[in-house]
């Protein structure tokens, strides 16, 4: 198994070099985690969605666009939940079991709220007039965060904070069926309404392969500098920490706050789309709750199988 990143030990470090000033690693924290997640995780994330829909367009047509832009959204997640696995950390597998919750509010709330304040036009009258499709958008979001509730709260049920195989398996069948059966449905709705996937999305680039890569790259170091002062912030506030979470506090800073800053892409992708004005642009913007929902139960699928396979334990 993989040690930790020397990164971690020169935070704790500094965080105990810092000692007479208590309050100025958290505050370096909440600066750096704060600038990541106003400007580089979006900026990142903008560009890689702008990137993808032009390749998956050019490549696949212009139906798959939907499913490919906001299945990329959730690249942070992967990230931050892979990393956590290859120190040991099964903990990581809650990142994209919460941000399931994170989609919902960030892209049906917080992005139309966003957009009312800035103007000057969509958010939620944009929502308003398309009811039915906001309906099996949300729906579908609900129905796929039940599943990661569930099955994050069979991961976490160990008192000592360890994975068993009992619990994972649990949690794996639930995010499968949640997985495969969106599949099943989002393959449905587009032969159903083909019009909604093939129009103006909003989305223009050709696809420039390069600049995807640059974008991921920058989403890829963003995900690693979150994870590595999440394992800090763990190791050096335990004792606080544990008295709000218990044992898992891994995973639960994963659940609540990684899961947060890894779906600005989603609340990103969704702001840009709820400014224009047609129903494709709106389907790929609700999209960011129930097809990224969908991804991300995909992602902790995968994480599961992983910490099976590798024996990973530890919280």
């Amino acid at each position: 198994m993989f040690s930790r990143m020397d990164m971690v030990t020169q935070l704790v470090g500094l965080a105990q070099a810092w000692e007479g000033l208590p309050w100025l690693f958290p505050a370096l924290c909440l600066a750096v985690g704060g600038v990541l997640g106003r400007y580089v995780i979006p900026w990142s994330s903008d560009g890689m969605a702008d990137e993808l829909a032009g390749l998956v367009g050019r490549k696949m047509g212009r139906r798959y666009r939907t499913l490919a832009v906001n299945a990329g959204t959730n690249f942070p997640e992967l990230l931050l939940m892979g990393y956590a696995l290859l120190i040991g950390h099964w903990g990581g597998i809650g990142n994209p079991l919460g941000s399931n919750l994170a989609n919902i509010y960030l892209v049906l709330l917080i992005a139309p709220l966003w957009i009312a304040v800035t103007g000057p036009s969509g958010g939620f009258g944009r929502l308003k007039s398309e009811f039915k499709l906001v309906k099996k958008h949300v729906i579908a979001a609900l129905v796929l965060w039940l599943f990661a509730t569930i099955a994050m709260r069979s991961l976490a049920s160990d008192g000592e904070g360890q994975l068993q195989a009992a619990n994972a398996g649990v949690s794996l069948a639930l995010c499968a069926v949640g997985f495969f059966g969106f599949l099943i449905w989002a393959r449905r709705d587009r032969r159903r309404n083909p019009e909604v996937y093939e129009g103006d999305d909003g989305f223009s680039s050709a696809g420039n392969f390069k600049r995807l890569l640059r974008m991921l790259l920058v989403l890829g170091i963003s995900s690693a500098a979150i994870n590595w002062i999440f394992l800090a912030v763990s190791e050096l506030y335990s004792d606080s920490l544990s008295q709000l979470f218990g044992v898992r506090t891994f995973a639960y800073l994963h659940y609540f706050v990684g899961s947060l800053v890894t779906s600005l892409p989603e609340l990103t992708v969704a702001t840009r789309a709820l400014r224009r004005d047609t129903t494709p642009s709106a389907n790929l913007a609700l999209a960011g709750a129930s097809v990224s929902n969908a991804t991300n139960l995909g992602i902790a699928m995968l994480g599961i199988l992983l910490a099976l396979l590798f024996q990973i334990s530890g919280e």
